[in-house]
């Protein structure tokens, strides 16, 4: 913010300006300014159910930061005035009861002293954040401190449900109300540059309900929005490598739950290009989300990328961009090229002003922003002013405002700023701040540098007196007709009287029509007329007084003649859809050459019922909007003269569009009918056939029908076709039916046509002449007959001869067959009336039984009859039934069934061959079989099998009818003699010493300790002491291995007394042990003796007897195992 320090002289005259009126004054327009010496900004706009409510920030000189409510009219209310420049203000907040709630900022509070709050203009302050409350007189309420810590980034409050919600950000902690303190772990120190977003809530009363922090301090947070469900939506980019990357839009629920992110651009590092959205707008006529937001050079949003046309260094272009705000998904998106110089806001929220404010009317979003250079909108081109700098030309920025169509997302200029610059040879630049509508008014606000600005017509003076910026609030009235500072014509017709009008109450009004060659040139009242002399253009003036202030107001008024206007004769049209009334095919293609005629210069104009505005010329073909009659307005006028215009009106009809024809569907018609589209029954008028649904061909009556094909039929009625109705075509092409051609019946049977079998519908029976037959016709030996059936009432062309044998007997005979034993079991379960047919050719008419003995099935007895005939049990050899067969006539035949059950090869490989290492085997698969497939390919009985593997071998026996094959998988495994590892004892027992050998090998081992005895497992136990050979045999023959073992034994006692009887002691056995040690000690440990392998002790030491005792001996022997035992000598 800029601040100048005045001279005191200066003091009053500033005083004098810091809050005025426009120059035309309140009886003109709704047009004010605000400001002093230093630059002023608007804070914030919003509306209550009595009025505006307007806050700006001031300087230090000459207009303070303040609040102003007006009236509607723009009649000041009060203003509340805060004098303090450290004091920020950023945002309001109007509750239902027009209380306002406000967000203070009070920074540089730590050079303070004293406790707080503090009161500034009587208002109590905390350092930071502050939210207070005025009632809607503007009496202060209370006071809430939100934090020291939130004095610094984007600041915004919203009331839903009685509840306040007061958003910010923060950098390393902020305590809210002294309840809630929020701790950025990201801060990693002074510098930290992004802070995180908070958001706390209170009630109207000012108490503390909850508070939340949110974000990874890794992006800046510039604008937020809430939707009608107190859902919040943010906006924010992420800045790296000095370029802003990527922007994204957060929303949290009203539980300060996030319910979803959504990456917006992503410009990675495309030549140091950004995308910074600026400003959220929710759209509660639509529930849609609106960002405005500034690129520079390029941005790729979500894949798409945009660039700027012009790529000045010093311009930034911008993007409107709607999103659902369910999904957060991007609907639409347009580019707006506005070409402006000022800075982008940042997290701060400051006023730089490079933006778009945006409020909603109907289905249109209006757009309040700036723009330099050139602007081009479909309905307008604008330019701003200029100003030259040496020998340079360049362009001011100046205010502009549009609105977009929500239905085409096409914008339309409404107006544009102008202004001098402060600074002849300088910039002075114009920027746009929040509007809102009430009614039809829009209310627009801005912070402009020219002296003065001129908007609509209106003059508004800047206070500054220094190119700094004033605040603009400024009402523009969308019903033009009851807009005041504006000069309202109607009729500029040559030969008329053309009226004008002034709106508003004026002291006085002085007009100057321009036209000295008239009778009467001035008027003195609001509302003359004046009959222009002669074509032209006339430059007509009116001075408006209102106190000591006059406005001049200025208007080129272009007279010509009359337009001529021809005639418009009745368009009629059928309707496009049964009872809607709406017809897609009016044809207005010389409408508009029936109205211009010869005129040159001449517009055309076509205003529905509604009074929008339609294409001209009209579409051809036209589709109308209204049932059944709709007029349309056609105004033309010269196109330097809009306001000298003629009309008239355009009538079209549509006439009822004729009912369907009645139809059935599907129509089935014989083949040899040859039928047309003429064949096909229909009900109606005027019947046209086509081949498609919509457009397509035209039929003649004569077309062939094809088979499965769909036809389409309409009547035409008074000139209006119906609709379409299909009918689809059958042709049936109906096949003979079936049956056996040749057909044997018994004589005595007296068999007619009708005991034919023959399957099908309906069936006819002709002779050979082709005479029809009865069904009662009686059957001819030898005699061939014909028979049709008919489907859908088509016969068949085609005619089933069938052949007539007659005999006493029934015409069957013997069958036999071989089975394989699959199991080899004795035994295969088989159905027995599977073999009917080859008993007889055709089984229809006949019943089948089954008997043991050819008497049963001659005499039918029941003891002989097999009734499980379906699971009947074949044993192995001739097995033979006897099958009655019998008719519905009294002939009937008994025929043998002869079922042979046969074994299939047995084959007596075992599972595993054993082979001996280096050696081979021969593998037998026996004797007396018909073939031999092995899997190496031989076909021998037997083959030498050298190496192990999995082989098999397929043995056939050839039956003569039949083959029976077995097949027999199994493996050559490679055996070979035992390598013994070790051999481990467990003795010194008498009679319980343990064996274990412990083998290796490829082969499959058994094992034995006397060569005669052999067993599975490798342990032998309840062994006596002595010397033993372990035997361990290959069982498939490829050798045995063995081992001699020892168990040792000591005598417990020995008595050497020279008897001849144990007068020695030693180790049983030690004689067949090498390198065996065995050391004799007495009681108290003393070593007596030490012996070798077989030698013994005679209880003497040194040539002396040693007393009776107990003795004690450690055995040594050669594997290092060593076992202590005692004995006791006697005497």
């Amino acid at each position: 913010m800029k601040r100048i320090f005045l001279f005191p002289f200066l003091f009053f005259y500033f005083l004098l300006f810091t809050f005025s009126f426009a120059m035309q004054g309140q009886c003109f327009d709704c047009t004010k300014n605000f400001g002093g010496w230093n630059d002023d900004a608007t804070a914030d706009l919003k509306k209550a159910s009595d009025g505006i409510y307007l806050a700006k920030n001031g300087g230090n000189f000459g207009d303070w930061m303040s609040i102003y409510k007006f009236d509607f009219n723009c009649n000041l209310v009060w203003k509340k005035e805060i004098d303090e420049r450290n004091l920020y203000l950023s945002k309001l907040a109007i509750d239902s009861q027009d209380n306002i709630y406000v967000l203070f900022t009070w920074y540089n509070a730590h050079n303070t002293v004293g406790t707080y709050p503090q009161l500034f203009s009587g208002l109590p302050m905390y350092p930071g954040l502050n939210l207070v409350k005025f009632d809607k007189n503007g009496n202060f309420v209370w006071n809430r401190s939100i934090g020291s810590g939130a004095d610094y980034g984007m600041r915004d409050i919203y009331i839903h449900n009685d509840i306040l919600y007061i958003t910010g950000t923060f950098m390393a902690s902020i305590t809210i109300n002294n309840q809630i303190t929020l701790t950025n772990t990201f801060n990693t120190g002074y510098y930290l540059y992004h802070p995180l977003l908070f958001i706390s809530k209170f009630d109207l009363d000012g108490n503390l309900k909850e508070a939340k922090k949110f974000g990874t301090s890794d992006a800046e947070y510039t604008s937020s929005a809430m939707d009608k469900n107190g859902d919040l939506y943010f906006a924010k980019y992420s800045p790296s490598n000095s370029s802003y990357t990527h922007s994204d839009i957060d929303k949290i629920d009203t539980n300060l739950n996030i319910v979803w992110s959504k990456e917006i651009s992503n410009n990675k590092t495309k030549n140091a290009s950004f995308h910074r959205p600026t400003l959220l707008h929710y759209n509660p006529n639509n529930d849609k989300l609106y960002l405005w937001a500034s690129f520079y050079k390029l941005a790729d949003i979500l894949g798409t990328i945009y660039t700027d046309p012009i790529e000045g260094y010093h311009f930034t272009q911008s993007i409107l961009s709607e999103f659902n705000i369910t999904t957060g998904n991007l609907e639409r998106i347009k580019q707006i090229n506005n070409s402006s110089r000022l800075d982008i806001p940042g997290m701060d929220g400051n006023s730089s002003g490079n933006t778009g404010y945006l409020t909603e009317k109907g289905n249109e979003l209006f757009i309040f922003s700036s723009f330099t250079g050139t602007m081009t909108f479909p309905n307008a081109t604008i330019k701003s002013r200029t100003y030259t700098s040496g020998s340079s030309e360049y362009n001011s920025e100046d205010l502009v405002l549009f609105k977009v169509n929500l239905n085409n997302f096409e914008s339309e200029f409404i107006l544009k700023s102008n202004g001098t610059n402060y600074y002849s040879q300088g910039m002075s630049t114009d920027a746009a701040s929040p509007i809102l509508f009430n009614g039809n008014d829009l209310f627009l606000t801005a912070n402009f540098q020219s002296s003065p600005l001129t908007i609509n017509g209106s003059f508004i003076n800047n206070n500054s007196g220094n190119n700094a910026s004033d605040v603009m609030f400024y009402k523009y009235k969308l019903d033009a007709s009851n807009a005041t500072g504006e000069i309202i014509t109607e009729n500029t017709c040559l030969n008329g009287l053309t009226s004008f009008k002034v709106n508003g109450t004026f002291d006085s009004i002085s007009w100057d029509f321009n036209d000295p060659n008239s009778s009467s040139n001035s008027a003195a009242i609001n509302n003359p007329t004046h009959q222009f002399s002669d074509e032209g253009t006339y430059h007509v003036k009116v001075i408006v007084n209102c106190g000591s202030d006059s406005q001049t107001l200025e208007k080129d008024i272009t007279i010509t003649n009359t337009p001529a206007i021809n005639t418009l004769n009745s368009i009629y049209s059928c309707e496009t859809i049964p009872g809607s009334g709406i017809s897609n095919s009016f044809d207005t293609s010389n409408i508009n050459s029936t109205i211009v005629g010869s005129q040159t210069n001449l517009v055309v104009e076509y205003i529905d019922s509604n009074g929008n505005l339609l294409p001209s010329p009209l579409p051809n073909p036209y589709t109308n909007t209204i049932k059944k009659e709709e007029t349309i307005r056609v105004k033309s006028y010269f196109q330097n003269n809009p306001f000298c215009f003629v009309e008239t009106d355009l009538k079209l009809y549509t006439f009822d569009k004729s009912t369907n024809p009645i139809i059935i569907s599907p129509q089935t018609f014989c083949i040899q009918q040859n039928a047309t589209i003429s064949s096909i029954a229909i009900t109606g008028q005027n019947i046209k056939w086509y081949d498609t649904l919509t457009n397509g061909t035209l039929l003649s009556n004569t077309t062939p029908l094809e088979n499965g094909i769909t036809y389409y039929a309409s009547q035409t009625i008074s000139g209006c076709e119906s609709e379409r109705i299909p009918v689809l075509i059958n042709t049936q092409n109906t096949p003979e039916p079936t049956g056996n051609t040749s057909q044997t019946f018994c004589s005595s049977q007296n068999p007619t046509l009708e005991t034919i079998k023959i399957s099908g519908n309906e069936i006819k029976w002709y002779n050979s002449a082709a005479v029809l037959l009865s069904n009662l016709t009686s059957l001819q030996d030898g005699v061939t007959y014909y028979a049709s059936q008919t489907e859908n009432n088509c016969e068949s062309l085609n005619k089933l001869a069938v052949t007539i044998s007659l005999i006493n007997t029934l015409p069957a005979n013997n069958y036999e067959e071989l089975f394989c034993d699959d199991l080899n079991d004795g035994s295969e379960k088989v159905n027995l009336s599977v073999y009917d047919s080859k008993l007889i050719s055709n089984t229809s008419g006949y019943t089948f039984s089954y008997y043991s003995t050819f008497l049963g099935a001659e005499n039918q007895l029941t003891v002989n009859q097999i009734n499980n005939f379906s699971n009947y049990n074949l044993s192995f050899g001739e097995n033979k039934i006897y099958v009655r067969i019998n008719s519905n006539t009294p002939c009937y035949a008994i025929v043998e069934l002869k079922l042979t059950l046969v074994s299939k090869p047995i084959i007596t490989i075992p599972d595993v061959v054993p082979i001996c290492e280096n050696n081979s085997i021969t593998v037998d698969a026996g004797l007396g079989f018909d073939t031999y497939l092995w899997s190496t390919g031989a076909t021998t009985s037997t083959i030498l099998i050298a190496n192990p593997g999995n082989y098999s071998v397929t043995v056939t026996t050839n039956y003569s009818t039949i083959l029976c094959s077995s097949t027999k998988n199994f493996e050559v495994r490679k055996s070979n003699i035992a390598i013994i590892n070790s051999v481990e004892t467990k003795d010194w027992t008498d009679n319980q010493n343990i064996i274990t050998v412990f083998a290796s090998g490829a082969g499959d081992f058994e094992y034995s300790i006397d060569g005669t005895h052999f067993q599975d497992s490798n342990q032998f136990s309840a062994l006596f002491s002595g010397e033993y050979t372990v035997h361990v045999r290959d069982k498939n023959g490829c050798g045995t291995a063995t081992d001699e073992v020892f168990l040792l034994m000591y005598p417990k006692y020995f008595t050497p007394n020279g008897d001849g009887f144990n007068d020695t002691w030693n180790i049983k056995f030690s004689d067949l042990e090498t390198n065996l040690i065995i050391k004799i000690f007495d009681r108290y440990g003393k070593l007596i003796k030490e012996l070798i392998q077989n030698n013994d002790w005679n209880g003497t030491m040194n040539g002396y007897e040693l007393p009776s005792d107990d003795y004690w001996f450690v055995v040594n022997r050669a594997d290092g195992k060593e076992y202590k035992g005692h004995f006791s000598l006697k005497r």
